[in-house]
């Protein structure tokens, strides 16, 4: 935005409001002068340019048409020699003209070789809507006159930059301008008003205001003759690499696609080569989907290579020994997909260059060019200090992208696991990439072949344990609110009372009895609306009722206004021993995911369950083997014991006495699972495959065949299975754990009830050897 206001200017001229006129009054002055001097070089040539312009008329005069100086070509050369340096002419940019007229009367060779002739075009680089050279002239005009009129010392440099472009190959170059206005008069035509050094100031400090210049400087009221010449100085470097500074420091300057033109013209610009080839990337590191990076802009589009088309070629080669690598024929070198693309599109010679932060390999440049060994190491130098600024501006957009892109995942789809995040920053980044207008398509995000593990570290009856303390809770209360109600019956003899007495009997004849759905809310209800007032008014309007109510109130939670002790109890010792389970998995998961990713989601009930996932599909760049399955299931019976071990050394912190049952669901048959939008979690994909989630929600209810006993028992690991053939590698497992005196030796085989939607289920039951107290093992 300030760059815009800044560019903004304010003028309403549409032409040029002053006269001009052509005349060489004042440069024959200055010839006099050079004639006159004894010792100047120039003196015989002065003196003889002097007669000739004598025999001449024409340029004694004000000159109405330019053609009438044609036939006086020689001599205007010879007059212009004093304004230009003949021996400099092909090595200076220099032109004069007629007072703010576009065509020179005089220009150098290297002058008209840049700047003239119908395929060149000369714009000012400045960011301006209105008529730049028009607003160019009127800047040149007020600065004269401030000059010549006001005897301001002010800089005869032009306050713009001019781009001037080839045409014919598309070649840019940028140039500063200084005017020389020795040999230029300016003429008042009437009263003009003066100004104040305050004025000059205003007008300093409002440079864009070109209407406010013309109210104190009227420009209708002046005339311009003489010659201007116009000296301009090739700039094209420093100003590239100020601008790419610039660019560079805007955070969409490498995700739009205008922020990238503008890059390719400043690149072209600087190295000279109007048809190099220009491209950039980010990367996280080479094994990842690089080419599913939003910041990927590269000669050869995404679509047109796959990631793993890059690997052993120049890209990954430059990448693992972060250096330049340089091309200089593609003809000449090894084919792959990579250089048959760069063929393909008609490309010869080729750069990367890594962008190196604290020697990471932040992202990539390259450059290309259509002819063998176009390109050379020179060229690529003339960047050299700008690799930084590129490697700082990529790294930033780079993380910007990434915000991005996790905002979208965060939307979309709620906290990912790292292991399949991949595929949600693929899904993403398409989201984003998609044109504006269209309408958002959500591919599903579906992983095939994947094979599930299940366990559950479960609190034994916590439930029936939950309801005893919350029976307790309010039986306690409400006997303190009898107690106190009783006495006040008595002391007071209010009949009110009696029915408040009767109506709290009730209520624990309901707790003593069992509490149903919905008691406990109309029994708290009841405590805190009917009988916390009551007992209120008492304490305030009867002294003998202040202690005993005054006691009553500090037994109830400050919070929930209801005695919350055994409940409390209840809690901390469920916390206690969740957080304790919870804290094993997460260390021991961080080990697993080392030895193979995996997806792994735990969530609290009463207990705690987990979700596992191993695969091919869900991992890019990594070799699945069913040797880490294997693992996995080790795994999971050796963090079964080493959770039991520590439930069961709890046992004497525990306010409330409780313990933990712990089972397996078995399921070799691999499935697919897919990430459903609206619950924003995975669940298995297919009808056949529910079977596996139905049996995973009554496993734990489950009994043993032809008796009430319960499968799971505290001490003992369940391990659930249909098939004989799935529970062979747990056996060996098993088997080896009593070796290590883990287990004892006893194994039950058992088969279980039917359940609702899972039938013919079996289970291997073992008990934990508690005395056994040396360190276990690394689970991994």
């Amino acid at each position: 935005m300030m760059n815009q206001e800044r560019n903004t200017i304010n003028c309403h001229l549409n032409k040029i409001p002053f006269k001009t006129s052509l005349s060489f009054e004042y440069l024959i002055e200055e010839i006099k002068q050079i004639s006159n001097k004894k010792s100047h070089p120039m003196k015989s040539m002065a003196k003889e340019v002097l007669l000739k312009v004598d025999k001449t008329p024409i340029f004694k005069s004000v000159i109405e048409n330019l053609s009438d100086l044609e036939p006086h070509n020689d001599l205007l050369e010879q007059m212009i020699s004093f304004m230009i340096n003949p021996m400099a002419s092909d090595m200076e940019y220099a032109a004069v003209h007629m007072p703010f007229r576009f065509e020179p009367i005089y220009s150098t060779p290297l002058y008209q070789e840049v700047f003239m002739g119908d395929n060149k075009t000369l714009d000012i680089s400045k960011d301006i809507k209105k008529d730049k050279m028009l607003i160019s002239m009127l800047y040149q005009s007020f600065l004269i006159i401030m000059q010549k009129e006001y005897g301001m010392d002010l800089p005869q440099q032009m306050p713009f930059t001019f781009k001037v472009t080839n045409q014919d190959n598309q070649s840019v170059k940028f140039f500063n301008v200084k005017i020389d206005t020795r040999f230029l008069r300016v003429k008042r035509l009437g009263d003009v008003p003066d100004f104040s050094s305050e004025d000059i100031k205003d007008l300093l400090d409002k440079e864009n205001d070109l209407d406010y210049w013309n109210s104190k400087i009227p420009l209708s009221k002046y005339e311009f003759t003489g010659l201007l010449k116009f000296n301009q100085f090739d700039v094209t470097r420093s100003y590239v690499i100020s601008e790419l500074k610039s660019d560079l420091l805007e955070k969409e300057t490498f995700l739009t696609k205008n922020g990238f033109n503008k890059i390719l013209e400043r690149v072209r610009a600087l190295m000279e080569k109007p048809n190099v080839e220009f491209g950039f990337a980010a990367n996280q590191d080479f094994e990842s989907t690089l080419n599913q990076n939003y910041i990927w802009n590269t000669i050869i589009p995404q679509s047109e290579l796959s990631c793993s088309e890059y690997e052993g070629s120049v890209y990954e080669r430059a990448y693992r020994e972060k250096q330049i690598i340089l091309t200089g024929d593609l003809e000449s070198i090894e084919r792959n997909s990579v250089v048959d693309a760069f063929l393909k599109k008609g490309i010869r010679s080729h750069a990367v260059v890594p962008l190196l932060l604290d020697d990471e390999v932040v992202g990539m440049l390259e450059f290309a060019c259509y002819k063998a060994n176009e390109l050379n190491t020179l060229q690529i130098k003339l960047l050299y200090e700008l690799f930084p600024i590129f490697a700082l501006a990529l790294k930033r957009s780079r993380d910007d992208w990434s915000d991005k892109v996790r905002a979208v995942i965060q939307k979309e789809y709620t906290a990912i696991h790292p292991t399949v995040e991949w595929r949600f920053r693929e899904i993403a980044a398409q989201q984003l990439n998609q044109p504006h207008g269209d309408a958002v398509s959500n591919e599903p995000i579906l992983f095939k072949d994947v094979v599930p593990l299940y366990g559950a570290s479960d609190i034994r009856a916590s439930s029936v344990i939950r309801n005893e303390a919350i029976q307790a809770d309010l039986s306690e209360q409400l006997e303190l609110a009898l107690i106190i109600v009783k006495n006040e019956v008595k002391e007071t003899g209010i009949p009110l009372l009696n029915n408040l007495s009767y109506k709290i009997k009730q209520h624990l004849d309901t707790v003593k009895a069992g509490l149903k759905a919905g008691d406990e809310v109309s029994i708290i209800d009841f405590l805190t609306k009917e009988i916390n007032p009551i007992l209120i008014l008492l304490k305030d309007t009867y002294k003998g009722a202040n202690e005993p109510v005054k006691q009553y109130f500090n037994s109830l939670d400050t919070e929930l206004n209801v005695l919350y002790k055994r409940r409390k109890q209840f809690e901390e010792s469920l916390t206690l021993i969740n957080d304790k389970v919870s804290e094993i998995i997460d260390d021991e998961q961080k080990k697993a995911q080392k030895v193979f990713p995996h997806y792994f989601e735990k969530y609290r009930t009463d207990g705690i369950e987990y979700n596992a996932y191993i695969g091919q599909s869900m991992v890019r760049g990594l070799k699945y083997s069913e040797l880490y399955l294997n693992n996995m299931r080790l795994w999971q019976l050796l963090l079964k014991v080493k959770v039991a071990r520590a439930v069961h050394n709890l046992q004497a912190s525990l306010t409330t006495k409780l313990d933990i049952t712990q089972l397996i669901l078995v399921h070799t048959k691999p499935l697919s699972i897919a990430f459903r939008l609206d619950e924003k979690k995975f669940d298995v994909a297919g009808a056949y495959n529910i079977r596996y989630e139905i049996t995973k929600k009554r496993i734990d209810k489950a009994l043993i065949k032809g008796s009430n006993e319960r499968l799971t028992q505290v001490g003992k690991i369940a391990i659930i299975y249909s098939h004989s053939n799935e529970i062979t590698e747990y056996s060996r497992y098993i088997d080896y754990l009593i070796s290590k005196n883990y287990l004892h030796e006893t194994v039950e085989d058992l088969e279980l009830e039917d359940l609702k939607g899972a039938s013919g289920l079996r289970a291997l039951r073992v008990e934990i050897n508690f005395n056994n107290t040396d360190a276990l093992e690394d689970i991994i």
